[in-house]
């Protein structure tokens, strides 16, 4: 008889809880769905970063997360570059240049006034005005220059001209000055051309901080260069160069004048009397004017 009543009892109770279990599962069903807002995480250096809701309250989508392509190591503008680094001291500080290179030899753009080469057996960056192999392999890709492991120095090349953004830092690790290249050009400079395809550079001026600064490039239809020199805060200093459309038979081409203008260290000077010619050939190569 007790053990009928033991029966009785968890059977109904067995009831009930299904019937109570039943009602709150069509509760649920009946309460309206609360849609969550799409979230989608940012970028950051930090491991905990922060997120944000686009447009909270939408109706639920389906979300398509896409993760983010890992970038090539030592990949700049589409090439496979090689890394490489120079020690050397300075004042009794150790300096590291830290850079990469094209994998192999490839001329510069010959209108650039200035071409950066990494020369193996030297172990040195060189800085150039003309383009051979002899001179190395073309910088390429990311530099960064360490003094006593402070950085001083951060920019990038293309294909061995100055690009992009570079950024100078003080002792204070407070940027100290920052500038702006394009194919080894400030990248406010006025460039002419001869013709409307913008092939043949027919005249560079230098512009930086709304002012001539910079080196100037002045060219021949030929390609050869016209006349070449600096400003500094608007004003022509140091040597200015003029050369005659054609070369000599090493295949130099032929000077025509060098004048000198303002000191680049003191452009301000009150008693500068005005440029001066200091060489003058002919054609030939033969020296008309000398002054020193």
């Amino acid at each position: 008889m007790t053990s009928l009543v033991k029966y009785i009892t968890f059977f109904l109770i067995t009831i009930y809880s299904s019937a109570v279990l039943g009602q709150s599962l069509e509760e649920e069903e009946d309460k309206p769905k609360v849609n969550k807002p799409m979230v989608v995480e940012m970028d950051s250096l930090e491991e905990d970063a922060p997120t944000i809701e686009l447009n909270p309250g939408a109706p639920e989508e389906v979300e398509t997360i896409k993760k983010k392509k890992k970038k090539k190591k030592n990949v700049f503008w589409g090439i496979k570059a090689k890394r490489a680094y120079t020690r050397s001291l300075s004042k009794g500080n150790q300096v590291f240049e830290l850079f990469y290179t094209l994998p192999e030899y490839e001329a510069p753009n010959e209108y650039s006034p200035l071409k950066y080469f990494y020369n193996p057996k030297e172990r040195k960056i060189e800085k150039k005005s003309v383009s051979r192999k002899e001179y190395g392999l073309p910088l390429h890709g990311t530099y960064i220059k360490i003094v006593e492991k402070d950085t001083v120095t951060v920019g990038q090349f293309y294909k061995g001209l100055i690009t992009g953004r570079w950024v100078w830092y003080g002792k204070d690790k407070q940027i100290k000055d920052k500038k702006f290249y394009y194919m080894g050009f400030p990248k406010e400079s006025k460039i002419t051309y001869y013709d409307s395809k913008q092939t043949k550079v027919k005249e560079v001026v230098p512009i930086q901080y709304d002012e001539k600064n910079g080196i100037y490039q002045e060219f021949y239809e030929s390609g050869l260069k016209k006349t070449v020199g600096a400003y500094k805060f608007g004003y022509k200093i140091g040597d200015w160069t003029e050369y005659f459309d054609a070369k000599d038979k090493r295949g130099r081409q032929r000077k025509k004048r060098i004048t000198q203008y303002r000191n680049k260290n003191n452009v301000y000077r009150k008693d500068y009397n005005g440029p001066k010619i200091k060489y003058e050939w002919d054609e030939k190569g033969k020296v008309l004017i000398k002054n020193k």
